[in-house]
């Protein structure tokens, strides 16, 4: 029997360690030992862990040791894969541009607005568009968008492509990873641009910042980002349990599902990259300024960015703050009390003015000036 990490008790009496209890109540809300119920949000056993650590700190020592290892290897594996992700469908690209296959080449759309590593959008074409989705499905199936001006931009996969008929063409597009211009980009034969370019990456978290264990009280140190994340998750269900169920089925439309990693392993261990593309879903989740997003999109500090989107829903607390249709409205709730005054003001002078007959006698000056011109003609 390995030693406890972080051990929680549950109602019924019986201790676990917190990894493997989330992980077990993530399928069923049950004691593994009695079939109890267990109620989610148990907390770490203070004396327990004290009692742990007081009596046995080398068997303490060597369990945490043998987690770090764990961890790194799950931190080497989701780098592999990630590569892998980066070489995608398109292996003649990269090996024809270096040994380490680190260059890829892509078809430039440009968009106003930043994108997302993790988003799925629909995105209208026009005629230069379509000619580069047109492209990119003839290869990888892969474009770059970028905004109007930068040099940095999100690799994204065509999903579907509706050609033009009497309507414009319709194009899916579902964000991978971040890139980055390693040159500028030059002109194809039919008129748009074709880029080289590297994908990038958040930078590794530290291992100390990947596990489960909290800052013991009254020493210093950051929360965990599993944590933060976590709390985070928590404050979108709350919303979501606001607007109730309709609304969770939009949101989902919208902005997607979680990440896979954490469907897969409730309350498992995450790696670096599990975290990242946790942070892009919340940051697409949550109702943001452009210049506000484009500032996480384009930073590589997972914490922080995890940090950022826990503070704006716990801020939010009961106003909504999820992306849904149309919340970027200035009509939206979320909108600032500044537009809600000059709503409210428009609003009352309208009214007013209807009060003082103002339309009505506009109405009869503009009749009797159009009977003036007839007669008059």
């Amino acid at each position: 029997m390995k030693l406890l990490l972080e051990p929680v008790s549950v109602p019924c009496g019986h201790t676990f360690c917190q990894t493997c209890l989330e992980q077990a109540l993530g399928y069923r809300n049950l004691c593994a030992v009695c079939r109890a119920p267990v109620p989610p949000g148990q907390s770490v056993n203070i004396l327990i862990r004290s009692m742990i650590s007081e009596q046995y700190p080398r068997a303490l020592a060597s369990r945490r040791r043998e987690v770090e290892e764990e961890l790194r290897q799950a931190e080497q594996n989701a780098e592999e894969e990630r590569q892998r992700e980066v070489a995608g469908d398109a292996p003649a690209q990269t090996e024809a541009n270096g040994a380490g296959g680190d260059v890829i080449i892509l078809p430039v759309l440009r968009h106003k607005r930043p994108m997302l590593p993790q988003c799925r959008i629909g995105h209208e074409l026009d005629s230069q568009g379509e000619l580069v989705v047109n492209f990119a499905v003839q290869g990888g199936r892969r474009i770059c968008m970028m905004l109007p001006e930068g040099n940095s931009g999100i690799c994204m996969n065509v999903e579907h492509l509706r050609p033009a008929g009497r309507q414009a063409a319709q194009v899916t597009l579902v964000g991978k990873f971040r890139v980055r211009l390693t040159e500028q980009p030059h002109l194809h034969e039919d008129g748009f641009e074709l880029g080289r370019f590297e994908a990038y990456f958040d930078t590794p978290l530290p291992l100390n910042l990947l596990g489960r264990e909290a800052p013991q009280e009254g020493a210093d140190g950051e929360e965990p980002a599993p944590l933060v994340a976590e709390a985070a998750m928590q404050a979108v269900e709350r919303q979501l349990e606001m607007l109730g169920s309709g609304s969770r089925y939009v949101f989902t439309e919208n902005c997607g599902e979680p990440p896979a990693a954490l469907r897969r392993r409730p309350g498992g261990t995450l790696t670096s990259a599990d975290l990242e593309q946790l942070s892009f879903w919340l940051l697409g989740a949550i109702m943001m300024h452009d210049g506000d997003r484009k500032k996480w999109v384009d930073s590589t500090d997972t914490q922080q960015r995890l940090v950022a989107c826990r503070k704006k829903l716990k801020e939010a607390g009961a106003r909504p703050v999820l992306n849904l249709p149309g919340s970027d409205s200035w009509m939206h709730p979320t909108q600032s009390s500044w537009s809600s005054l000059v709503l409210l003001l428009v609003v009352l002078a309208v009214l007013l003015a209807k009060a003082l007959g103002l339309f009505d006698s506009w109405g009869r000056n503009a009749s009797r000036q159009t009977l003036s011109s007839r007669r008059f003609n």
